[in-house]
């Protein structure tokens, strides 16, 4: 078994430290208790880096000091996330007996930034996105109008668009390893239906190509779920052509869920229930922000009709 199954950074330094055999078996027991596998992905991006800081230290080794200059080398954004996959590893190496305590417990766990209200798409730049060529156009709506998450839309394959029932089986990649049908308007289903019958997309081939066709690079090639990288970098071009300011890839899913709100009035379980969320309270705090534009215009209708 190598020491990283994932191995998403290309950077392999970290395979020769000290401590990467006994991350390597942390992530194995992870994927046997059901994790996702972008939460494993994640969770490797982190413990790489801080094995790369700290090559020499054992598992034993590290001290409350290593690891709050390894989290002040963060974001004071992103520190809170990164904070929860270094005191995970350490709580399993002291299940595992491979650590007496956990240094963890000594540093307080950052304070959630407040969050902001997300700056989703507007209908222009939705209609803008959807309108870009095979196969960018398709992709774009499948996000746009099933709210898939981005390990979710990487894993998705021929097979789990089901045009019979006009459901997305969303499986692989599912965060917390929880399966989920979606509805497929009909739009969407004739843009993948689209995608396909003219891209070649077979059953178990993964609608986002691992290596585009042309060049040097010969064929297209779906064999693979393509790389969060390739991803980021696929998104980001699409946008550029479509003439739309960049919002990061979660935001479609933003999107979706003021779709579902705005076009068909949803109640608030059946938009968590196709977001795949666990608790309603998660789709409320998350995603049904109102802005003072829309509550006003709600006022001078109401107001309008009783004049």
């Amino acid at each position: 078994m190598t020491a990283y199954a994932l191995d998403p950074l290309r950077d392999l330094r970290h395979r020769a430290a000290r401590s990467a055999s006994d991350v390597a078996s942390w992530l194995t027991w992870l994927h046997l208790g059901g994790k996702a596998p972008g939460t494993l992905e994640q969770y490797e991006w982190t413990l790489a880096a801080l094995l790369r800081a700290f090559p020499e230290h054992g598992p034993a080794d590290f001290t409350e000091d290593d690891l709050a200059m390894f989290l002040l080398s963060y974001p004071a954004g992103s520190r809170g996330l990164r904070w929860v996959h270094v005191n995970q590893f350490f709580v399993w190496a002291r299940k595992s007996r491979r650590i007496q305590a956990n240094p963890m417990d000594l540093i307080p766990r950052p304070r959630k930034k407040h969050q902001s209200v997300p700056e989703t798409f507007t209908d222009t730049e939705r209609a803008a996105m959807c309108a870009l060529p095979l196969p960018d156009g398709p992709l774009m709506r499948l996000l746009l109008q099933a709210g898939l998450r981005k390990a979710e839309a990487r894993n998705i394959t021929g097979k789990r668009i089901d045009f019979e029932r006009g459901l997305i089986l969303v499986k692989e990649g599912a965060k917390g390893s929880k399966d989920r049908t979606v509805p497929m308007m009909p739009a969407l289903a004739t843009a993948l239906d689209e995608l396909l019958t003219v891209e070649g997309v077979g059953r178990d081939d993964f609608l986002w190509y691992d290596r585009p066709g042309g060049g040097r690079a010969g064929r297209v090639r779906r064999s693979k779920p393509i790389g969060n990288p390739s991803f980021d970098r696929w998104w980001r071009r699409s946008l550029e052509t479509a003439g739309v300011r960049y919002r990061n890839p979660h935001m479609s899913r933003h999107t979706y869920a003021g779709w579902l709100k705005s076009e068909f009035d949803l109640p608030i379980e059946d938009i968590q229930k196709n977001l795949g969320h666990s608790s309603v309270s998660t789709t409320v705090d998350v995603y049904m922000h109102l802005t003072t534009i829309e509550i006003g215009a709600r006022m001078r209708a109401k107001l309008a009709a009783k004049a």
